[in-house]
Formats: C-alpha cells, sequence, structure tokens
C-alpha cells in the first residue's frame, strides 16, 4: 500500500476560502447599505408623522373654531390663545406625555411629546437631535426639540372683530433629512 502523504492546502482548497471571503464582503456590504436604508425611511417616516400630526393639530383647530362660531361663541376663541392643542385631537399622539414643566422638558425622550405648561408650547423631541438645525438668520443655539404655540393670527389683530388663530412655530428649528 501506498502511505497517504499530508498535504497543505492546495490551489482548491485556497481558492473556496478566496471565495468564501468574497462572499463575506457582497453580503457584509448588502447588509450595511439594507441597514443605512432603513435607518433613511424610519428618519422621513417619523418626520412625516410629525409633519402629519401637525396637520392635524391644525385641523381639529380649525373645525373648533367653527363650530365656536356656529354656535355664536366667537368671543371665546380669544381665550384659546396658548391653549394645549392636543384637546384638539380626538385622541393623544404616541409618545404623549401631558403637561411638563420646562426643566422636564430637558428630559424628554426621544420621540415623545410634551405640552410646556409654563411657556405654554406642544414640543416634540425627535429620535434623533442631529436631525435639526437652527433655521438661517436665527441666532446660533442648539435645536434639541420642535415646538408649536397657539397664537393670534396677525390678520385679524388690526380687525378688531373675530379673532382667528393659528398654530405656530415657537423654535427656529427646522428639519433636516438627506432626502430633502
Amino acid at each position: 500500500m501506498i502511505p497517504r502523504v499530508s498535504r497543505g492546502p492546495g490551489y482548491y482548497t485556497a481558492s473556496h476560502w478566496f471565495q468564501g471571503a468574497v462572499l463575506l464582503v457582497v453580503i457584509g456590504s448588502l447588509a450595511i447599505g439594507i441597514l443605512s436604508a432603513l435607518s433613511d425611511a424610519r428618519d422621513r417616516a417619523e418626520r412625516q408623522m410629525v409633519e402629519l400630526m401637525v396637520r392635524n393639530l391644525r385641523t381639529g383647530m380649525q373645525l373648533a373654531m367653527g363650530e365656536a362660531l356656529m354656535h355664536q361663541r366667537d368671543r371665546e376663541i380669544i381665550s384659546w390663545v396658548g391653549r394645549n392643542p392636543i384637546a384638539w385631537l380626538g385622541a393623544s399622539p404616541a409618545g404623549y406625555l401631558g403637561v411638563c414643566a420646562a426643566s422636564g422638558r430637558q428630559e424628554l425622550p426621544g420621540g415623545a411629546w410634551c405640552f410646556d405648561g409654563e411657556r405654554r408650547e406642544l414640543v416634540y423631541r425627535p429620535r434623533r437631535s442631529d436631525q435639526l438645525r437652527a433655521l438661517p438668520g436665527s441666532p446660533d443655539q442648539q435645536c434639541r426639540d420642535l415646538s408649536w404655540r397657539v397664537a393670534r393670527a396677525p390678520e385679524s389683530v388690526a380687525s378688531g372683530g373675530f379673532v382667528g388663530l393659528r398654530l405656530e412655530a415657537a423654535t427656529p428649528c427646522q428639519w433636516i433629512s438627506e432626502g430633502s
């Protein structure tokens, strides 16, 4: 019988290792690309959710003003300045924590809403604070959250009659994303 001689890795063994390494690099690159795309999609979905919530708050406020006008309670509308706009929704948004103080606003977790009772502002803290930046022309400040307040509409101030309201941005920050 011929004795078996142990040989080192040959051409075929080395080629299998090389194929495995190439496959690992390709799969790793695809995984990184997919995770990046999912992160971008999550950020865009969060931004759209906030924009939709603000639009719903404005619609609810307009419906409440229309109802007050129909029932001839237009003088009551002026007392709504500074009111919590969540009251005009059918249900609280996901992540709404209720009324918070200005000090509690600093500890607000990402993805949460609260109404700052002292400043009379509705506050939202994005999950990632690097998605916000200060508007051009505003003083340099760190944008950590977005806020809105119920204010008197400027065109109704001079008329002296009907008082209109609007939901206005209270922070000089805007949402940035790679897609916009």
